[in-house]
């Protein structure tokens, strides 16, 4: 479904940065015919023959963006949905820019929307996309040094096609769009994509979905893959298929991809003959790590992350999910239900992902605290990936716990 219009009425929230899913949803979901949707916070800009609609962040004067983010529509076109998706990047630090593939044509009915994807000239299309990525770059106000780019729908093909056309973009991310799996388009990506696609989609099935990871894969290229049981839209708040619970999942790991590739800064540590490459989350800050660890992170009080590294299987993997339970005063795991524990791709091994609740003293109190620990064997050692705090601290910070596990390389 399309977007719902400013003036239908939604309750305002605060502009507080980063907006979550319920804040995102909120700007679409209008119900109360009294109140007034919050205004836009960017402005339409003229990029080469057409318009689009530029979103900026709120930086101290004289600073610009570190990077930008080229929004491509759905097949409704560009609308408020989509310039909400704009400003809700900006939010997040980003200059970002929608283009506008349809010449001012904005569907309100899918006859409409089917008329308008058909008349897209892919010539056309591509030059446009391109322009909008020379103007993150060249644009005063912006002089991005990294750009990627995002689109759902008919957007998340067209961000799939851009990173065929510009070897200098630095990230992709496409929701649920057509796929190519032609070898000698695959073959001119040079930047890294983020996949996210739902089991539900009939239009875009699983098996379309594997064949098309299959192909990057096999050209060599840097993809990751999400799928969730979901329907086509589901990151659409103003959708009959919206999924908030799928939405806010997809959106924590688009957040930390796009970190990840445009703006985070990066570390190394040894291991062995090898040197490991890895991301650091925005917000975070190394340290000197402290004995037995190779790296220690500053994140907020009380929030403890590290890594160590001992040789062998450092005591076994039973002996250390229990001393980590121990340390929450939390029952301690059956060797089954540790044979059970999630594994996660870390250093492209599998490894175990263990997540303990329980307890412990922070000064004269007792919290709720959560552990969260991989352990990853390679090469004769074993690296500890560790994160424990208060709970809500370790819950709000999991997914750039996640996405420090699987930058490491």
């Amino acid at each position: 479904m399309p977007s719902a219009e400013a003036g239908q009425g939604v309750e305002k929230p605060s502009w507080t940065g980063v907006l979550d899913e319920k804040e995102f949803a909120s700007l679409h979901q209008l119900k109360d015919p009294d109140a007034k949707a919050p205004p836009l916070r960017g402005e339409m800009v003229r990029i080469g023959e057409g318009q689009a609609y530029l979103s900026l962040p709120k930086l101290p004067k004289g600073e610009t963006p570190a990077a930008g983010v080229l929004v491509i529509h759905e097949w409704w076109g560009l609308n408020e949905h989509i310039k909400r998706w704009t400003d809700r990047l900006a939010a997040d630090g980003y200059a970002a820019v929608a283009v506008d593939l349809y010449g001012g044509t904005v569907a309100t009915t899918r006859e409409q929307a089917t008329e308008a994807m058909r008349a897209v000239d892919a010539d056309d299309a591509i030059e446009t996309l391109m322009e909008a990525h020379r103007f993150l770059a060249s644009d005063p106000r912006i002089q991005a040094k990294k750009r990627a780019s995002i689109g759902w729908c008919f957007g998340g093909g067209w961000s799939l096609r851009l990173a065929m056309s510009a070897p200098d973009l630095d990230a992709a991310v496409m929701y649920y769009g057509s796929l190519i799996r032609e070898p000698a388009r695959i073959a001119r990506i040079r930047a890294p994509m983020l996949g996210i696609f739902a089991n539900q989609d009939r239009s875009i099935p699983p098996d379309a979905v594997d064949a098309f990871e299959a192909a990057m894969k096999k050209g060599g290229k840097r993809i990751e893959i999400l799928r969730f049981d979901a329907n086509h839209a589901f990151a659409n708040p103003s959708s009959a298929r919206y999924d908030e619970k799928s939405a806010t999942a997809a959106w924590a790991r688009v957040r930390s991809f796009l970190d990840e590739t445009l703006r985070a800064q990066t570390g190394t540590f040894d291991l062995g003959e090898r040197k490991v490459q890895f991301s650091v989350p925005a917000g975070w800050k190394l340290s000197q790590p402290k004995p037995m660890r190779v790296i220690d992170f500053e994140i907020t009080d009380g929030l403890q992350c590290y890594v160590s590294v001992l040789n062998g299987d450092g005591g076994g993997l039973a002996p250390n999910i229990r001393r980590w339970e121990a340390q929450l005063t939390a029952e301690p795991s059956t060797d089954e239900a540790i044979a059970g524990l999630p594994k996660v791709k870390v250093l492209g091994v599998d490894s175990v992902f263990a997540s303990i609740d329980g307890q412990y003293d922070k000064g004269d109190d007792r919290i709720d605290a959560r552990l969260l620990g991989v352990v990853c064997p390679l090469d004769g050692r074993t690296v500890y990936v560790k994160m424990i705090g208060p709970r809500d601290l370790v819950t709000k910070h999991e997914s750039d716990f996640r996405a420090f596990c699987k930058s490491m390389r």
